[in-house]
């Protein structure tokens, strides 16, 4: 449940390791057991190109995808073009086909505004939370829980719900799969569908964090404080194995003697189970699996996301990772629509209608270990964009020598921090090639680079381009392609 190493060629350049429960800090914002933070070495390896395939849309035939794209170096007039290596993967590695985080406001609202902002888009595309405004300064809390002052941005006068993507950063990846999609990434991605769905019904949403960067669980619930929100809902997917089971091990829990937060967490429970109970896979599913609460050796709730929050709250465990069926699924392209779809509805029928759902089963007693505390936290750029932006993309060739030439704005490159990626990714989900580059592009910028002898199945008819920087993960603007 619940910066940037990479793993080359993966989707999510996760990185592999135990899950850590970022999402669950029992008490107070020290407890982890990270001494301190780093961000990723800089790579020296050559531009190299892979594929990865996800599960086809359907959970029912499931027919395997090309294994490798073959590509070949060529030269291309005014283009740099770098070493490209061919690397053929032992397993394949899932992406959920979605749009990556974008720097635009994090929260869309109706109303006109009355009075002050109770949040603060940055400049970064960063949310914060407003503490005061004095003339044209605005008075923030920054993502690592400390004071600090914008002069710019976007302001967000309302705010009904706070969507919290568990995990994040360099070093609370959360959970890995089989595939190397990294729990903190899937559960951003989820959110961001969310708050978009909840835009759409008129809900203002304001996500915790939307980037891979570290955010300690009080801020996290001190934005919601601060916001005023209606309600809490954090997004998370579960680590440990549980035993093999026909239906949906979704497990939901909540705060301790608080009707209204078991009222939100049964509605989330039976829309979601509804929702994944219509994917054919092998599920996981603990026996005692529902809406719960779950209280450490103090009695009280366990969770830090469940616990600190004055507005009813409830942390989403929408599946287990590590169950190798359900990775997959993670990656399919019907995935984070279709579960998103069933948080938004949720949360709104909790927050305009009296109704109630699931009820509430025996709890659990457990002491979570704790997330990344403030002491430990890496402030995300406030002030300058945290992803590059694909400006310009083109396509020649044919099915098995497709050519792709692509600039890439990142004006924000320094030696410890750049660009350092961009994929073709196709409209079955599947990333067909990747573009890798060692070094950073600051007197070059834009900047651009060919990608040559990309093979793609006849079935794809369209591909779209995403740049990856070297701490935020992949991000910014996209261009799509309609193949030749």
């Amino acid at each position: 449940m619940d910066g940037d190493s990479e793993q080359q060629h993966g989707g999510g350049f996760g990185k592999s390791g135990e899950k850590r429960d970022d999402g669950c800090q029992a008490r107070g914002d020290n407890q982890s057991g990270a001494n301190s933070v780093q961000w990723p070495k800089h790579r020296t390896d050559s531009i190299s190109v892979n594929r990865q395939a996800v599960p086809e849309l359907s959970r029912v035939k499931r027919v395997p995808g090309l294994l490798v794209a073959l590509i070949l170096v060529v030269g291309c007039a005014g283009v740099t073009v770098e070493p490209i290596s061919t690397v053929v993967p032992s397993t394949t590695t899932t992406v959920p086909n979605v749009e990556p985080p974008t720097t635009g406001p994090a929260t869309t609202t109706t109303t006109v505004p009355t009075g002050p902002p109770v949040a603060w888009i940055a400049p970064s595309g960063v949310p914060v939370a407003v503490t005061g405004v004095n003339g044209d300064v605005i008075e923030i809390l920054t993502p690592c829980g400390n004071p600090a002052m914008l002069t710019e941005g976007t302001p967000i006068y309302e705010v009904d719900v706070v969507v919290d993507p568990g995990h994040g950063g360099p070093v609370d990846t959360g959970a890995v799969g089989r595939t190397g999609l990294a729990e903190k990434d899937i559960n951003l991605q989820v959110s961001l569908a969310v708050r978009d769905l909840l835009a759409e019904r008129g809900i203002s949403a304001l996500l915790t964090r939307t980037a891979d960067y570290p955010i300690p669980i009080r801020t996290r619930t001190e934005y919601s404080d601060l916001v005023g929100a209606r309600a809490f809902v954090s997004i998370h997917h579960n680590a440990p194995t549980a035993p093999a089971s026909e239906i949906p091990g979704v497990e939901i829990f909540v705060q301790d003697d608080t009707s209204e937060s078991a009222r939100l967490g049964g509605l989330i429970y039976d829309d979601t189970m509804a929702t994944l109970g219509q994917f054919d896979v092998d599920w996981d599913r603990a026996p005692d699996a529902g809406v719960m609460t779950v209280l450490n050796g103090e009695g009280i709730d366990a969770y830090g996301v469940v616990r600190l929050p004055d507005a009813p709250s409830a942390l989403v465990e929408l599946g287990y990772i590590a169950n190798p069926a359900e990775a997959d699924l993670y990656g399919d392209p019907a995935y984070v629509p279709a579960v998103a779809e069933s948080v938004a509805r949720a949360i709104e029928r909790f927050l305009t209608t009296p109704e109630t759902g699931s009820p509430l089963v025996d709890g659990r007693n457990f002491n979570p270990a704790g997330g990344v505390g403030r002491d430990q936290c890496i402030e995300p750029h406030l002030d300058e964009p945290l992803y590059p932006d694909v400006i310009e993309a083109s396509v020649t060739g044919g099915r098995l020598a497709y050519n792709f030439v692509v600039t890439v704005s990142s004006p924000y490159e320094t030696p410890e921090r750049y660009t350092d990626a961009w994929r073709i990714v196709g409209d079955d989900g599947v990333v067909y090639g990747i573009m890798e580059l060692a070094t950073d592009h600051a007197r070059e910028q834009p900047f651009t680079r060919a990608l040559a002898g990309v093979e793609i199945p006849a079935t794809v008819r369209s591909v779209t381009i995403h740049a990856h920087d070297l701490v935020y993960g992949w991000g910014g603007r996209t261009v799509k392609l309609t193949l030749p």
